[in-house]
């Protein structure tokens, strides 16, 4: 076979080949699946939310839409090989990159309203086996807004089963 040949052979293989992507199909699945281009409507504080589970005037599993900051403050928001993340409420804080519920004296009376778990779920409940960083490409404080269910865990963390997910960029 002369080097022509082989040329020919070798680019037929390679047609033949289905494409190939670095992406996994399991990323790219959930990112068309979550994320939105725009923002959800409706948006309220979390801490809104917490009263409004603690008083009953929502229900558990009720529909939320939270602007939020990834920040869980002296600790990792990011849960490792999992599509989840701890935010902050970040409502009215558009513009204002520097404020830190965290640090702030007035906000940090009482973080634990200010904070939530934010988790993708499959069909089963069970939270995503892919890491939120690089699902979502998401960085500690981004700005997000998430629309999904709210309930309380058994430790009355705020848990958010997301269903959209918008990042300010």
């Amino acid at each position: 076979m002369n080097s022509q040949q082989l040329l020919c052979c070798l680019l037929l293989i390679f047609a033949c080949i289905p494409g190939c992507s670095s992406e996994d199909p399991a990323i790219t699945a959930a990112r068309s699946r979550y994320v939105v281009t725009a923002p959800p409507a409706g948006e309220r504080p979390i801490p809104e939310v917490h009263k409004g589970l603690n008083e009953s005037a929502l229900q558990p599993d009720a529909q939320v839409t939270v602007r939020a900051r990834i920040n869980a403050g002296d600790f990792p928001p990011f849960a490792d090989g999992q599509a989840a993340f701890v935010v902050t409420d970040a409502t009215n804080q558009d513009g204002d990159e520097t404020h830190n519920p965290h640090d702030c004296p007035f906000c940090k009376r009482d973080i634990e309203v200010q904070m939530a778990r934010v988790q993708f779920t499959d069909e089963s409940g069970k939270t995503l086996k892919l890491d939120a960083r690089q699902l979502f490409d998401l960085k500690e404080f981004d700005l997000v807004v998430v629309e999904g269910t709210a309930k309380f865990d058994e430790d009355k963390s705020l848990i958010i089963n997301a269903r959209k997910l918008f990042v300010k960029r």
